[in-house]
């Protein structure tokens, strides 16, 4: 009998620590990464790519999109226009028979927001990521399928990027 009460007091211990936590994260503010609060009047936008060179990073914002529930259409009010798009593979290191040790993928944007009307919300916005990673000659395929993971990484970086600054112009207005 007194095990049973003891296993119901530390029961109701634990979901009441549970609780607790979970109020505090919540409070903190605290969020999952990649969810941006995006205010109500810039849920609806269009991104628009002036390289046919960056499908990749137009996946990567739509599926950013999705998860914020933001909606992707080509006749939106709101836009953000990218207007320089630079990615690269930058040897870092060599080893010692000058074979490459390292590469840097190093990915960087500039865009604008415009708005209804074509009114400029924000020019000349930057966003900037890259991802290091070692180059293993003896295992090449592998060492492929990284940068191809890496490069996925670095392209959703830059979208959560645009993101994030795309709301953060329609809150301070």
């Amino acid at each position: 009998m007194f095990a049973k009460k003891r296993s119901a007091i530390t029961n109701h211990l634990k979901l009441f620590t549970t609780s607790f936590m979970l109020l505090l994260l919540i409070g903190c503010g605290f969020s999952l990464r990649g969810n941006i609060d995006i205010p109500l009047e810039a849920r609806s936008v269009w991104l628009v790519l002036e390289n046919s060179k960056n499908t990749a990073l137009f996946r990567q914002f739509k599926a950013l999109a999705v998860t914020n529930d933001l909606l992707l259409d080509e006749n939106a009010d709101n836009r953000i226009i990218i207007s320089r798009s630079s990615f690269r593979r930058i040897t870092t290191t060599r080893n010692s028979s000058a074979g490459v040790d390292e590469y840097t993928l190093r990915g960087e944007l500039t865009f604008n927001i415009v708005g209804q009307d074509e009114q400029l919300i924000a020019t000349n916005l930057n966003a900037f990521a890259e991802r290091t990673f070692q180059y293993d000659a003896n295992d090449a395929a592998a060492s492929n399928s990284r940068e191809a993971f890496l490069s996925k990484e670095l392209r959703s970086e830059l979208a959560q990027q645009i993101l994030r600054q795309y709301s953060a112009h329609f809150k301070t207005k």
